[in-house]
């Protein structure tokens, strides 16, 4: 049996993490990752291992466009005029919104909160989304402020100016080469502090919230006491479930918002945890984060309004709660059935069912909501099916909702090797706009044009591989001995967390370990159980998720090389270790 990966083994400076592991008094092994990941004085040690958002986090004037931004937004406290914040349908969108909205109000200010339909109004600051939002609001707005969204969007700010409206802009994603003409742009690919460069949308929310809350208290208002936490929670599961890298700032988020959990989660999403049936915890983990609460926050914007799951994250009344977790965790079944419907759709379309996907890059699409069957295609899940084609076919995935009109809206997902935002720009001739990330992206069709955009999409992204290494790789801390393998490693482990992207999960390679036991797990059969002979007398548990196809391959006796990761288990009050397999081979 080979192995799916190309094991890459991570190389170290062995004096450097010999000299950091007597100065932390850590195990070698943990010195090793921190030097790793560039990490190698006590104070660079201290401020990873120990992260503390009070001492460590950068005054927020320091970011450019803050200081800009919180003046316009002072002025309109003062004088009293309505402030629309324009957000956005995911959980980022969503916290931002959450965190700005809540600031606002803390120092007196007259806001309210406005979040676009995915279905009907497309991704951001569109005008379709603007119409709506000038008709509903509670009184004409003199300022909008943007989180998550926006940057991209030159002439919609255009059209506000017209209407005499002001435009803060706060965004994390990437710039075009014309910008809005608007009174603050709040963005960190506009020259970020140290430490920052990374943050998502609610992150630069947070930035600006925080700046806010000093202006006010420079002019004697005081703010509720625990807002700061209240401010935190949310920009802490933003950082994560956006998937940006959990370094610099964004690990004193996470980090921050996992501590501070049970007293400032708030009704809402404690509840929303007990109606996804996760056992009770004090400080949840990066997969609470990110799998557990993420995608059910997410499920609102994506099959009904995001509106939802914002009043879930801002409601104080129990009973509300409960009424509106409920119904996230409906749109959450909902989203699953119609995802999977569609990605064995995508799949036939594109040969990965057959196993003759030959082009460079993967370009799917169907009708949404066609009159004459069941199978139209739903926008709200096109990002996922993206994602879930790429990661298996190791190509740039783009998955088209058609309209009647021959037009469309795409979501883009790609792998490290290429860049999703460059590839569009190179199929600008069959695109009505386009925004986004390296890695993920979203865009607009012009009517009639899929086969031209398949084309030079296909064309770009291959260009991009030129001389590229394709070839599937994991990144392996190093071979570990069984006697190194104690739930006291775990725990030395686990003070590296919250994992995530950019701070994975350290990842551990065995030689030569036998195969004492073996099962399938899951409903029908998806997983694998082992129980691994690691020494005399000693055993190991482990699993290994969505792999119960080689069952038939591998059985008692085998002897394999596994990668890893080192897990704790304390079920039932049980501590035991667990290792969670990412590959073997024979």
């Amino acid at each position: 049996m080979q192995s799916k990966y190309k094991w890459d083994f991570q190389t170290v400076e062995e004096d450097a993490a010999l000299e950091l592991s007597r100065k932390i008094e850590l195990p070698l092994v943990i010195a090793r990752i921190l030097v790793s990941r560039g990490i190698q004085s006590k104070e660079e040690a201290r401020r990873f291992l120990s992260p503390n958002i009070k001492r460590d986090l950068a005054s927020p004037f320091l970011f450019p466009g803050v200081e800009e931004a919180v003046e316009r937004i002072w002025a309109a406290t003062q004088k009293r005029e309505h402030i629309v914040i324009f957000g956005d349908f995911d959980v980022d969108g969503i916290s931002a919104s959450v965190i700005l909205h809540k600031a606002l109000s803390a120092v007196g200010a007259d806001a309210e909160v406005f979040l676009p339909l995915r279905d009907k109004e497309g991704y951001g600051l569109s005008f379709k989304a603007i119409e709506r939002c000038l008709a509903e609001c509670s009184s004409k707005p003199a300022l909008f402020i943007t989180v998550d969204c926006g940057i991209g969007s030159v002439q919609e700010v255009a059209r506000l100016r017209e209407l005499d409206i002001d435009v803060v802009i706060t965004d994390h994603h990437e710039c075009g080469e014309t910008l809005p003409d608007a009174v603050a742009m709040v963005n960190p690919h506009l020259g970020a502090s140290p430490g920052a460069e990374t943050i998502c949308g609610a992150g630069v929310a947070f930035k600006v919230a925080h700046a806010l809350v000093q202006r006010a208290a420079g002019a004697g208002v005081e703010v509720e006491k625990g807002l700061a936490g209240r401010l935190v929670v949310p920009v802490g599961l933003a950082t994560v479930a956006d998937i940006v890298p959990l370094t610099g700032e964004n690990r004193l988020f996470a980090s921050s918002a996992m501590k501070l959990w049970t007293n400032y989660a708030g009704e809402g999403l404690h509840a929303l945890m007990t109606r996804a049936q996760q056992r009770s915890v004090d400080i949840p983990n990066s997969y609470i984060f990110g799998f557990v609460l993420g995608p059910r926050i997410n499920a609102s914007g994506r099959m009904g309004s995001a509106m939802v799951a914002y009043e879930l994250m801002m409601t104080t009344d129990k009973d509300r709660a409960k009424e509106l977790a409920a119904r996230l965790e409906g749109f959450n079944g909902e989203r699953r059935g119609v995802q999977m419907r569609i990605l064995e759709l995508a799949r036939k379309q594109c040969g990965l069912a057959d196993g003759e996907c030959v082009d460079a890059a993967i370009v799917v699409g169907g009708v949404e909501n066609p009159e004459t069957n069941d199978d139209g295609w739903h926008p709200g899940v096109a990002g996922i099916v993206a994602s879930q084609l790429s990661e298996e076919s190791g190509k740039p995935a783009a998955v088209i909702v058609l309209n009647k009109d021959g037009g469309g809206r795409g979501s883009v997902r790609a792998g490290a090797a290429y860049h999703a935002l460059e590839a569009l720009a190179s199929a600008d001739e069959a695109l009505e706009g386009f925004g986004g990330h390296a890695r993920a992206a979203g865009f607009q069709l012009k009517p009639f044009a899929f086969e031209k955009f398949k084309e030079l999409f296909c064309k770009a992204c291959e260009e991009q591989t030129v001389g590229v290494d394709l070839s599937q790789s994991i990144k392996v801390t190093d071979w570990i001995m069984p006697d190194q393998i104690s739930y006291e490693m775990a725990e030395y482990v686990q003070q590296l967390a919250p994992f995530g992207m950019g701070n994975r999960m350290p990842l551990w390679a065995m030689h030569g370990v036998l195969i004492e036991n073996v099962r399938t797990m899951g409903t029908s059969g998806e997983h694998m159980q082992f129980i691994f002979k690691t020494g005399d007398e000693k055993s190991v548990r482990a699993i290994w998720f969505k792999c119960g196809n080689l069952s038939q391959v591998l059985k008692k006796g085998d002897s394999v090389d596994v990668v890893f990761e080192l897990a704790q288990s304390d079920f039932r009050g049980f501590k035991e270790i667990e290792l969670k397999i990412v590959d073997m081979r024979k």
